[in-house]
C-alpha cells in the first residue's frame, strides 16, 4: 500500500518548478515587453508551442515576430518543459518505490545492450525532431542517462528542428506572398 503514496516533494524540487516556469513563460514575455515586440503574438506563440512544439514557428512569424525572437521563445519553452519533466521524473523516483523499481529494471536492461549503452543518448537529437520534447526527457530518465547531457542533446535537436521550421515558414511565405515584407 505504501507504494501508492507520494508524500511531499522536498523544497529543492520546488525550485525546479519555479525555474521551469521562468524559462517557459516569464523569459519570453519579459523579453517581448523589454524589446517592444508584440505581446499578443508572443502569448500566441507561447501557447501554441506548448501544443505543437517547434511547429508553432509559423504562428510567431505570421504574428510579426522576428525569427531570432521566435527561436528564443521556442527554445525557452522547450527548456522549461524539459527541466520540469526531469524534475517530475526525479520526484517520482524518490517518492514512489514502485516507479523506482521499474526504472531500476529498465536501466539494467538498457545497460545490457552495448549499442544502447554507448550511443543511445545521441538518439535524443532525432527523437526530439520526430516525437518532441515531451517524450525525450522521460526517455532519458527511463534509460538512466545523465540529465545534463540529455538536456543539451534535446535542446540541440529542438533548436535544429526550430530553425528548419522557421526557414521553411519564411520560404513558404516568400513563395505564396512575395510582396509581404518579413520582419
Amino acid at each position: 500500500m505504501e507504494d501508492q503514496t507520494f508524500g511531499q516533494p522536498p523544497p529543492e524540487k520546488a525550485g525546479i518548478l519555479v525555474l521551469s516556469a521562468a524559462a517557459a513563460l516569464v523569459l519570453p514575455l519579459a523579453a517581448a515587453v523589454l524589446t517592444g515586440r508584440p505581446v499578443p503574438a508572443t502569448i500566441a506563440l507561447t501557447g501554441s508551442t506548448f501544443i505543437i512544439e517547434y511547429g508553432a514557428a509559423p504562428v510567431g512569424i505570421l504574428g510579426g515576430l522576428d525569427p531570432l525572437f521566435v527561436l528564443f521563445t521556442l527554445s525557452c519553452i522547450a527548456l522549461g518543459v524539459t527541466l520540469l519533466l526531469f524534475g517530475l521524473c526525479g520526484t517520482l523516483e524518490i517518492h514512489w518505490p514502485r516507479f523506482a523499481r521499474f526504472l531500476e529494471r529498465t536501466r539494467a536492461r538498457a545497460q545490457g545492450s552495448a549499442l544502447l549503452a554507448q550511443y543511445g543518448i545521441y538518439g535524443l537529437v532525432p527523437l526530439v525532431m520526430i516525437l518532441g520534447f515531451y517524450v525525450c526527457a522521460p526517455a532519458a530518465c527511463l534509460f538512466g542517462w545523465r540529465r545534463d547531457h540529455a538536456t543539451i542533446l534535446i535542446m540541440a535537436g529542438y533548436i535544429i528542428a526550430s530553425i528548419v521550421s522557421i526557414l521553411a515558414t519564411q520560404g513558404v511565405i516568400g513563395i505564396l506572398a512575395p510582396q509581404v515584407q518579413m520582419p
